[in-house]
């Protein structure tokens, strides 16, 4: 940013116009949006596109083979255009009784609006319509031009994203991107690069078609017992997957992302086993070993499992079905449907070819340049605004569909927006405290305007 720069009278405006900002995302959230039921959606799809032309966009709803995709553009100065990711779509609230308040009651409580959606994902809608609007009040444009595209499917996986991405690549074509995310520190700005992949299996065992009484254990087979005896086959006591195949493709980490690893402070392994009462980490990791496994390496877990009679109670039975959920989260160059395969041979090559393997998921990993202008934005607006750099997460930890910009707009991108470890996201009292809200709008035109002068 040039010296002698209007820029905070921008800031100025962001905390001038706070309240109308706290009540613009308290409509928001008050209208329902559940994708996994379709609860509101079209309504949400109307306001939103409503919301954001009021800010001075130009808005075009876009009908989809699922939810609506809306797009909006404005012209801005110089010759740097900036596109900006969010979804519309919110997680079921269930179960309504672990709520304090009713979830779309949107009650500004304790500093904080406790909603569902409130920073997964409308306060990170809002926080970007009231950095657009100080600009536009302050000096009549935005320090660059943006682009904005919020689908309404991204708590169910994204079906229609990557078709309508690949159909529209000339209407988001832009020199960067900053996509969606909710959890920084108090701290300091939190950025990540990229995303995990997925591979969501459910694997099958049948071994009779009944249960039998459990006086015959000894002589019929148990299905709980031989999902359990191939799920050992998979990983050993020192988390090492045993799948062949598994970790081919895993890419090594490079110079810089390792630099940015390491840069990353210790988690509070002391505070968490106190707050999750935890027995422990795995492998008896210390805090500064926790960073960097947690980022760089791919898992083998367990999501779910079930077999034979698992109500209150006595029943004594020998198991003919038995279930297990598999979820894998892949980092760069691993292929879900690869491990899909690589599972399906390693339970053929050690006798349990009867057990089914079903996909149920998939999403691809995918990493962004930590060198580009975008990224450099970032961070040079996080010293401008906190006095230090940014933490950079080379890698991503959820599995938010960033590949898709990565790979049909070859776009680079930066993950950041409002929102703590303690919003409760997907959870009962989900929140966005009211000053991160207004911090996450400051941050966010504070990177618009870095990412000008670029």
């Amino acid at each position: 940013m040039s010296e002698g720069s209007d820029f905070q009278k921008v800031l100025d405006y962001i905390d001038a116009n706070a309240e109308r900002t706290v009540a613009d995302l308290q409509e928001l959230c008050r209208q329902p949006s559940i994708s996994t039921t379709n609860v509101g959606i079209r309504e949400m799809a109307a306001l939103l596109e409503a919301r954001v032309a009021r800010s001075g966009l130009g808005t075009t709803l876009h009908e989809t083979g699922g939810n609506p995709i809306l797009t909006a553009t404005l012209a801005g100065g110089g010759d740097k255009t900036l596109l900006f990711y969010n979804h519309y779509d919110v997680q079921p609230a269930e179960p309504l009784s672990e709520w304090d308040t009713p979830p779309f009651d949107a009650e500004v409580v304790d500093g904080a609006v406790i909603a569902r959606g409130a920073t997964d994902n409308k306060g990170n809608i809002m926080s970007r319509l009231a950095a657009f609007e100080a600009f536009l009040a302050v000096r009549g444009e935005l320090p660059c031009s943006v682009k904005y595209i919020i689908e309404g499917e991204e708590e169910v996986g994204s079906p229609s994203l990557e078709p309508f991405v690949k159909e529209n690549a000339d209407l988001l074509a832009a020199d960067g991107c900053v996509w969606e995310d909710n959890t920084t520190r108090v701290d300091i700005p939190v950025l990540s690069l990229g995303n995990k992949g997925l591979c969501y299996m459910e694997l099958t065992c049948r071994t009779a078609n009944v249960d039998f009484h459990s006086s015959n254990a000894q002589i019929y087979e148990n299905a709980a017992w031989r999902m359990t005896w191939a799920l050992s086959t998979m990983k050993d006591r020192d988390e090492n997957v045993l799948v062949e195949g598994f970790y081919d493709d895993v890419l090594p980490v490079t110079e810089i992302e390792d630099e940015l690893i390491r840069r990353i402070k210790p988690y509070n392994g002391a505070e968490r086993v106190e707050k999750f009462e935890l027995r422990g980490f795995l492998l008896d990791m210390k805090d500064e070993d926790l960073p960097r496994r947690h980022l760089a390496n791919p898992t083998f877990n367990i999501a779910g499992f079930d077999g034979g009679y698992t109500g209150e109670g006595v029943k004594t039975i020998v198991s003919a079905r038995a279930r297990a959920k598999i979820d894998c989260r892949l980092v760069p160059n691993q292929d879900p449907y690869k491990i899909r395969d690589c599972v399906r041979a390693h339970l053929d090559r050690h006798g349990f070819e009867d057990i089914g393997v079903e996909l149920l998921f998939t999403s691809y990993p995918a990493k962004s340049d930590p060198e580009a202008d975008i990224v450099k934005a970032c961070n040079a607006a996080s010293q401008r605004l906190y006095g230090e750099d940014a933490i950079i997460n080379p890698f991503g930890n959820g599995s938010t569909p960033t590949y898709i910009v990565l790979k049909h707009l070859g776009v680079p991108l930066s993950s950041t927006g409002v929102g703590r470890i303690t919003s409760r996201t997907h959870s009962a009292n989900e929140n966005l405290k009211v000053a991160d809200l207004i911090d996450g709008a400051k941050w966010m035109a504070a990177i618009c305007e870095e990412f000008s002068q670029m």
